[in-house]
């Protein structure tokens, strides 16, 4: 990938966790079309795959149709590249669009379809036990719901374990680790598990405080006021 180009990825990326979404688009979209021009296609799926992520939060955070549309329509063309493209494209590109198509299905409403992408996006992933961690943590959560309980809520906390193992200092391992948190607090809440749904989420608000997560912070807020007022009407 084109250093230049990889740079600008990097920063479209800061600022979408800055929620800075109209920048970071803006910048996600120079970075597709100098990597269409340069047909540099690891970069064309990082810049689309980034594109679907600003819409997913907008769609977790709304649930319009018109935002899951779009999140499906980028990670599916970041996924029609890699397929037609594959013997020019790096392992861990590949896992990336595999697993953003596969987290499109998902905020769809289409679990049983995300489920083999998600594996699949493990399987070649050449990524280190942090990241492969944040996958498997995901695919906990697609078990869960599919009713594979058990195995799900098994998956969630070896991949929270494996995402444990990485720098703690890190921006997005604790990324990673407050979504799988996030995730086990949801599911032990609808368990009616109370006590360790409560447990598990202020932890999470904790680290989302002190690391300046802000949207897994906003995420984990809205989980623990439903928490509190007994309800279990959560987005998995």
């Amino acid at each position: 990938m084109d250093d230049r180009i990889e740079q600008k990825l990097i920063k479209a990326g800061d600022l979408r966790e800055q929620e800075q979404f109209g920048e970071s688009a803006k910048l996600y979209t120079e970075c597709l079309i100098e990597s269409l021009e340069k047909q540099d296609y690891s970069a064309q799926i990082h810049a689309l795959c980034g594109q679907s992520l600003v819409y997913k939060i907008h769609a977790r955070g709304t649930n319009l149709q018109t935002y899951k549309n779009l999140t499906l329509a980028f990670a599916k063309e970041a996924l029609d590249i890699f397929e037609k493209n594959q013997d020019h494209i790096d392992p861990r590109t590949q896992s990336i669009a595999l697993s953003s198509y596969a987290d499109a299905l998902y905020a769809d409403g289409k679990a049983s379809d995300a489920l083999p992408y998600f594996e699949k996006s493990l399987a070649v992933s050449p990524a280190p036990d942090p990241e492969k961690g944040r996958l498997k943590a995901h695919i906990g959560g697609v078990k869960y719901l599919l009713g594979d309980k058990q195995n799900g809520i098994n998956l969630i906390n070896e991949g929270l374990a494996m995402i444990r193992t990485g720098d703690m200092t890190a921006y997005n391992i604790r990324v990673w680790e407050t979504g799988a948190l996030n995730s086990l607090a949801k599911i032990y809440a609808i368990e009616g598990d109370k006590e360790k749904a409560e447990s598990v989420i202020q932890e999470s608000l904790s680290i989302a405080t002190t690391h300046n997560l802000s949207i897994r912070k906003r995420d984990a807020e809205d989980i623990l006021q439903k928490i509190s007022e007994n309800r279990t009407d959560f987005s998995l």
